[in-house]
């Protein structure tokens, strides 16, 4: 399930709307003053029974034209909705993780029930017991061996080779022998298994004592062959054994690759919660730096707004204060007294953003 990604709010908080704001006051102000000393020539406003308003409609509509103009720049009423629909699209994001996280749990739960007290590193170990210790029992071989060939009259590079193949053959066939006695399901099997696997390697070690033997008689040196025989089958012996104690059953070997599979499926698993618990943190955290970005932008807007109405107020001031100097009659308007219009300003201060 594929959902939207929550947006980062852009700050519209800058030097650009502080700085419209104190050229406006100033402009405003100026234009209190030019207005005010316009309409003193003329002694207006009227002394008696005349309105205010007319008279400072400009700095009332300039005004509310500013904050219009701030609004538009901060845009306070679309953040609402926005965060509404952000905080839905958290929700349901925050629950798709959710989701994601216990099916992944559960499933790591369930593996682990199966795999038990299993060690990972467990059959490897043996192998490379078994392996290292094979090889150095099949070095041994090869050079015990390779004597025995010198016999047919060829150099020692050939005698070696040959006596690697057939030590190659013996270890490879050792285990083997080892497998199909672990697989054997009845004592006659595994009497069979043993009894012929030790006929075939004593015929093929006679032949192989016989022509070592005869190589050291060509030197005067006289050696039974049943030594060499007994010296072959020891090594025999023990890389069958090796490979009986070390060596996991095919059984053992398949039932190791389905744990491997479901161990590594765990740690794969673990590491999918483990960014999902990041993501989850990581989009909580980018929901409440939009809140808070949100209200920090009402609240610069609220603010703008009643900065607004209290340059208005002041402009007003400076209007009948400038007016008062220059007029000719030197007569204080009565509705310099009475209430001033209030500019039609919309407050933004109680919008919340959930």
């Amino acid at each position: 399930m594929k959902t939207k990604s929550l947006q980062v709010v852009a700050s519209h908080f800058s030097h650009e709307i502080e700085d419209m704001i104190l050229k406006k006051d100033v402009e405003m102000k100026e234009l209190a003053r030019k207005n005010a000393r316009h309409f003193a020539k003329r002694n207006l406003p009227a002394p008696l029974g005349d309105s205010l308003l007319p008279y400072i409609g400009e700095i009332k509509t300039g005004s509310e034209n500013l904050v219009a103009r701030v609004n538009q720049m901060l845009q306070p009423k679309t953040h609402l909705p926005e965060a509404s629909m952000d905080n839905d699209l958290f929700k349901e994001k925050d629950k798709h993780i959710d989701s994601e996280i216990k099916a992944k749990e559960d499933q790591n739960h369930l593996d682990q029930y199966e795999l038990g007290n299993y060690n990972p590193g467990s059959i490897p170990l043996r192998l490379w017991i078994a392996g290292i210790a094979t090889i150095i029992i099949f070095i041994g071989e090869v050079v015990f061996n390779a004597k025995s060939f010198q016999i047919t009259g060829e150099n020692l590079l050939f005698a070696l080779i040959l006596s690697f193949s057939i030590s190659l053959g013996i270890a490879v066939f050792s285990h083997i022998a080892a497998f199909m006695y672990k697989s054997a399901r009845t004592r006659v099997e595994r009497w069979l298994i043993v009894g012929g696997s030790l006929l075939l390697v004593s015929a093929v070690f006679t032949v192989l004592a016989v022509f070592r033997s005869s190589y050291l008689a060509n030197h005067d040196v006289h050696v039974s062959p049943g030594y060499f025989v007994l010296f072959n089958l020891f090594f025999f012996i023990v890389s069958a054994l090796l490979s009986f104690f070390l060596l996991p059953t095919w059984q053992e070997i398949k039932e190791n690759l389905r744990h491997v599979r479901l161990h590594y499926a765990m740690k794969k698993r673990s590491r999918l919660v483990s960014k999902l618990k990041a993501e989850k943190i990581s989009i909580k955290d980018l929901h409440t730096a939009n809140n808070k970005q949100r209200i920090r932008l009402m609240h610069h807007a609220s603010y703008a707004a009643e900065r607004i109405r209290k340059m208005y107020f002041e402009c007003v001031e400076v209007f009948k204060g400038t007016n008062l100097i220059f007029r000719a009659d030197k007569q204080t308007p009565d509705c310099f007294t009475e209430q001033v219009p209030k500019p039609n300003v919309e407050d933004t201060s109680n919008t919340v953003v959930s």
